[in-house]
């Protein structure tokens, strides 16, 4: 019986997942292991058979898990897929007795405290999801009075808390490795140019924190508002652009008032300068992506901010082939897990389902394994273990949940080339190389 309410799209016997555990590759979220288990316990190509995830009759021998997922609405297609990449989790760590509960959420605050209470009602003893900050707003409340942990997909810290974990990939923790591979190189001014909204003002508020734990000095911070006609003039505010354009025209004249070989000489070399004198900050953090990136990147560049004299520093949403090509970005910089594991999971999820993942199926992906993982021992099952501070390792690389409800992430950094985004510095293997 599926619990989304959707017909099972093919199913094996009655009772959960039959691979064998003992058969099945007992690999992945643990320290120093291989997140891989072999292709010889994944079924092939589309349609091909998944376990029955959810049968009452075997409640007594089940280890019953809760799987909340936008299943309908805007984001139905995302939350199957994440579903999806929960099913290939299964194959590959869980035992036979480890159930999964897919509950629709449909993406709101009520829905994911429906869900979560028909996830406490079947007796789930953990909460994988939700997935919108919302609806692990809503689902929260249900699961802590009944003492059920929530390791939720969303990547707000705002709703962390002890008990609920964010275990999303979290743009502020990626601006701080980022930021901190920038010192290494030398640049310890920073500024940042935020969008004027929740996403921005998020990131603005742990800023200086960040900026300042990796040895570096926040100095401006300029909010915008996407898409708005003053954008930009507030880029050319940010940019000093008037005041270092009269620079310019003051050392001209300068210059022409000197006469002498060597000021004529300096003024050809500032033919086709349009400004003099530098900047304040020599990085500069921008977490936009998308179309709203490559403009204000083309207006910095407009206005002056050189990519090759200012470091760009960006999140995962940079991981955009549509913005490799950006002059403006070349040579920018931006966190994320390193890219082989991921085109690993990507090519096995396209075997078994016919379809390419989306990105942040990874964390459904993970966060299943380990679930399964601790349900080889029912007694494992615990806010002890979901704590190990050695961490796990998955499809995103090594991860650690935290008594308060965050999450910590080894993060690779990537660089911005034409053709394509290349790591140049690896994602640490281990915690004590994070920080």
């Amino acid at each position: 019986m599926q619990r989304d309410g959707a017909p099972v799209e093919s199913a094996n016997q009655p009772g959960g997942n039959t691979v064998d555990p003992n058969s099945a590759p007992n690999q992945g979220l643990i320290p120093d292991a291989s997140p891989w288990p072999s292709d010889a316990a994944l079924p092939e190509g589309e349609g091909a058979e998944l376990p029955l995830l959810y049968n009452d009759d075997a409640a007594v021998f089940e280890k019953r898990v809760a799987l909340l997922l936008p299943l309908s609405g805007q984001h139905g297609e995302l939350g199957r897929a994440m579903r999806h990449a929960a099913e290939l989790a299964m194959f590959d760590i869980a035992g036979d007795d480890f159930i999964l509960m897919p509950i629709d959420t449909a993406g709101t605050y009520q829905g994911g405290q429906n869900a979560a209470r028909e996830a406490v009602d079947a007796g789930a003893k953990m909460i994988l999801g939700p997935l919108f900050a919302e609806s692990v707003s809503g689902a929260s409340e249900v699961a802590k009075s009944a003492n059920v942990p929530v390791v939720a997909f969303s990547n707000n810290r705002r709703v962390a808390e002890s008990g609920v974990w964010v275990n999303g990939l979290i743009p502020e923790d990626q601006i701080a490795r980022a930021a901190g591979y920038a010192t290494t190189q030398g640049r310890y001014r920073f500024a940042a140019l935020l969008p004027q909204n929740d996403y921005g003002r998020q990131i603005a508020s742990g800023l200086n924190t960040v900026v300042s734990r990796v040895g570096g000095t926040l100095g401006r911070v300029a909010f915008y508002q996407p898409g708005s006609e003053d954008l930009q003039q507030t880029i050319r505010d940010f940019a000093n652009y008037d005041a270092r354009r009269a620079n310019l025209r003051a050392h001209k004249a300068q210059l022409e008032a000197d006469g002498s070989a060597g000021s004529k000489r300096a003024l050809r070399r500032l033919e086709g300068v349009d400004t003099f004198g530098e900047l304040d900050f020599d990085a500069l953090i921008l977490p936009a992506t998308g179309g709203e990136l490559r403009q204000v990147s083309s207006l910095l560049a407009y206005f002056d901010v050189d990519p090759s004299v200012v470091q760009f520093i960006g999140t995962f949403g940079w991981n955009d082939p549509g913005l490799f090509s950006e002059p403006a970005l070349k040579g920018g910089i931006f966190a994320a897990p390193n890219p082989e594991n991921w085109e690993l999971f990507a090519a096995r999820f396209e075997r078994t389902f016919g379809s390419q993942p989306p990105r942040i199926s990874s964390l459904a992906y993970d966060s299943t394994a380990l679930a399964a993982l601790m349900a080889r021992d029912e007694n494992n099952m615990s806010q002890q273990t979901l704590t190990n501070p050695s961490g796990f390792v998955g499809v995103d690389g090594i991860f650690r949940l935290t008594p308060d409800g965050q999450s910590e992430r080894g993060y690779a950094i990537m660089q911005v080339q034409p053709d394509g985004a290349k790591v140049i510095a690896p994602a640490p293997a281990s915690f004590d190389q994070v920080f």
